[in-house]
Formats: C-alpha cells, structure tokens, sequence
C-alpha cells in the first residue's frame, strides 16, 4: 500500500464552509453609512427633479420690495451679497416664499421608508448596505419577513433614537444581537460568515 504524503488531505479538498451568525453592532454601523450614503444620493436626485422653488422677497422702509428667486443662490451669505449695499443695513426683513405643493416634503418622508421597509421584506431581504456587510433581516426563525413586520422594524427606529441611543446599543447585550426596534418587531439581523477549516494529519 503507497504511503499517504505527509500534507495530504484524506477527507479530499476542503473548501470553505459559511454559517450565520448575529450580526454585531460595528457591521450594522458600517451596512448604515452604506445605505446613508445611497440615501443621500437618491435624495439629491429627488430635490433636482422636484423640489420646489423659493422667491425671496426683500423689504426696506420708503423703498419698492426687490424679489429674488432662489435658483443660484445657495447660502444666505450669497443672498446679502446680491442686495445692493445699502439693503445690507437697513433692510426690514427676509420673507421667503416657497412654491411648491407638497410633493417634496412628502416624499422626504417616504424615501427612506420605502427604501427600508420594501428592501427587508424583499426576497433580498436587507437593504443594499446590508447585503454588502453579507447581512440579512430575518424573524426568530431565521425566515423572511413581510410587510408589515418591515413597517414596525422601520418605526421602531425612532423610539430607539428617542432613547438617546441606547436602542441601538442594545445589540451588544441582547442574546439575539437585536436592537430594541429588532425587539418590537420580532427579527433579527444575521450575517453569513466563513468558517475556518484546518488540515492536519492525526497522528499514528
């Protein structure tokens, strides 16, 4: 019988196996600034396409108003610089108007929350920060969740913010890993991870 070389692996080639655990605070950090990231580019997307415009109308006592419309100026520094000199000190006041019919603010709101709540109950079941993290939302058995489940995760956000916090700090002494909003909505956040398989020889 042909001796077996030293540095053989009997069990033949081995290859890495994964296995889900918890995900931890500093993974969930980094999905978050991922997906805060995407946000805000979505976001600025939006306020080019629909944000509304704004008139600034500039009032001085014994003088006709000068109205401005608000298209290249950006800070209000810009905006004093544009009124001719004498405005700058004797101007009654700043009366901004904006032109707009709701669109934007309710968008503003919605953005986020659909971004959240439809990517979680997806078949990819976590947003794109997640999933680069090799992360997962799931319920207490490790299955997708719905709707609705998503919904009370994404609002359960705000009563961890309004405990200065601690909501979210809450993974790394919850048994689960969960946040307080993971808590009321029964998940859990996982994460697929390597684990490490060793080749040795027994000895005889």
């Amino acid at each position: 019988m042909p001796d077996v070389p030293p540095l053989s692996d009997p069990f033949g080639s081995l290859h890495p196996r994964y296995v889900w655990v918890y995900a931890g605070f500093w993974f969930r950090t980094l999905a978050w600034i991922i997906d805060a990231f995407i946000l805000s580019v979505l976001g600025g997307i939006m306020r080019l396409a629909v944000s509304p415009s704004l008139t600034l109308t500039v009032t001085n006592s014994g003088s006709a108003a000068n109205k401005y419309q608000i298209s290249d100026i950006v800070r209000i520094s810009d905006v004093i610089s544009t009124v001719p000199a004498d405005y700058s000190y004797s101007y009654s006041g700043f009366h901004p108007t904006w032109h707009g019919n709701g669109l934007y603010e309710v968008l503003q709101i919605l953005l986020p929350a659909l971004y959240y709540i439809l990517f979680e109950s997806s078949r990819l079941q976590g947003t794109p920060g997640k999933r680069a993290c090799r992360m997962r939302v799931t319920d207490l058995h490790g299955q997708r969740i719905g709707l609705g489940r998503a919904t009370v995760r994404y609002f359960g956000h705000f009563l961890s913010i309004l405990t200065l916090g601690l909501g979210f700090l809450m993974v790394m002494w919850t048994r689960r890993k969960q946040a307080l909003h993971d808590l009321l909505a029964g998940t859990c956040v996982i994460r697929q991870q390597e684990e490490a398989l060793v080749s040795f020889n027994p000895p005889r």
